[in-house]
Formats: C-alpha cells, structure tokens, sequence
C-alpha cells in the first residue's frame, strides 16, 4: 500500500490486489449494513500469489460475524451489528425526543448518502482508474472518499472497543506485534482486525496529508 499522490485529475494510490480486495470487501460489507438489515457474510477465495500469512489475517478480518437468519424468520438487525449502525448513524440530539423528531427527517437520506458513498469507493477499488491501475481519488470526490474512510474507521473502532487514545495505542501495538506461539481464535481475529484499523487508518491519513499540504491535481 503506497500513499496518495498529485495526479492531472486529483490523487491516486497503488494497492496490491490482496489490499484492493480487502478494502473493497470492507467498503461493501459496511454499505450491505447501510443498505439492509443484515448484510451477508464475506466470502472469499483461497490465498492469492503472493499472499502473506499476514495478508490474509487481514482479509479474515472482513467477517462482522453476523447471525444467519432462519427460513421465515423476522429480519431485524442482528444485535451484535446494531452497534455499528449506531455509530454510523448518530442520534442527532441528546435530547432523545428530538433525536427520534429529526431521524425520522434525515435518517433515511443519511443512510442513502453513506451507502453511495460506499458504493462509490468500492467500485473504485474493483475497476480503479489512476495510472498503472492505481486507485485514483478524483478532484471535487475527496469529500466522499474522506467520509467513506471515516465511516470505515468509526466500525472498525466500535469492533476494537476503541474509546481512548490509550486504547488506540494498544491496537496498534497489537497490529504489529509478532503473534504468540498459541494464540486462540478469538486473539487472532482480534490481531487481524487490529492490523485492519491500522492499515486504514494509515491510508486515510497520507489522503488527508496531502490535501492539507495543498498538494491539488499535477
């Protein structure tokens, strides 16, 4: 993965396909969650050439482990995803009478705005357009991408329990770590999804470095 830089039509940024594949599940798995009331599982295939053991840790992070619905039964949010519809869409007010006043006015466009959003990026990642295949953010697109990114952060977060920067630092010490000799399931997903923040996040930040350096189209 390599930072955002100037190109003639805004600023583009070289992935890996393993990287393209992880972010493009991602994105979609948070706009199936936008878009419905339980997202399908991801599935992926085998190890592609070149895949590290950490690669794919990543990858198997993508699964927000949803329930599996019965045959004809009610399709309400499962509750260990309705945490991530919280934040990603925040009551308006404290006041909760207020809150519920206002979603019922802006909720449903808020969602419909996020998934676009969503689905603008994946289709990026899938069929990118920047030089040499490299995934290009275009001029006058940077507030999306930047609200897209974040909303993806802001889930990743919630599944890390991410409520302080002492946490933060702990799960990027945890992205990093080598992994223990024995180490359970529960520990590895948590190590994935830890590397998955920290990797997202590092690619937010070089498109915000480099919009805030007034580094604009070549």
């Amino acid at each position: 993965m390599r930072a955002f830089h100037p190109e003639a039509e805004g600023w583009s940024s070289a992935l890996e396909p393993w990287e393209r594949e992880y972010l493009a599940g991602l994105f979609k798995q948070i706009a199936d969650l936008l878009g419905a009331d339980a997202p399908a599982a991801s599935q992926r295939p085998g190890p592609r050439p070149g895949e590290s053991p950490r690669d794919g840790n990543v990858l198997a992070a993508l699964d927000f482990e949803p329930a599996a619905p019965d045959a004809g039964a009610s399709s309400s949010l499962p509750a260990s995803l309705a945490p991530l519809l919280d934040v990603l869409l925040p009551d308006a007010s404290e006041d909760p009478e207020v809150a519920v006043e206002v979603a019922a006015l802006t909720r449903s466009q808020l969602r419909d705005d996020k998934r676009s959003r969503m689905e603008d990026v994946v289709h990026e990642l899938l069929a990118p357009t920047g030089p040499g295949g490299a995934v290009l953010v275009r001029a006058g697109q940077e507030g999306r991408w930047l609200g897209a990114l974040n909303d993806a952060r802001l889930v990743l977060a919630e599944r890390l329990s991410i409520d302080s920067a002492e946490v933060a630092e702990q799960v990027h010490a945890l992205a990093w770590d080598d992994a223990p000799v024995e180490e359970g399931e529960r520990q590895r997903w948590n190590r994935a999804m830890a590397l998955s923040y920290d990797m997202l996040s590092w690619w937010q930040e070089s498109l915000v470095a480099v919009l805030l350096n007034g580094d604009g189209p070549a």
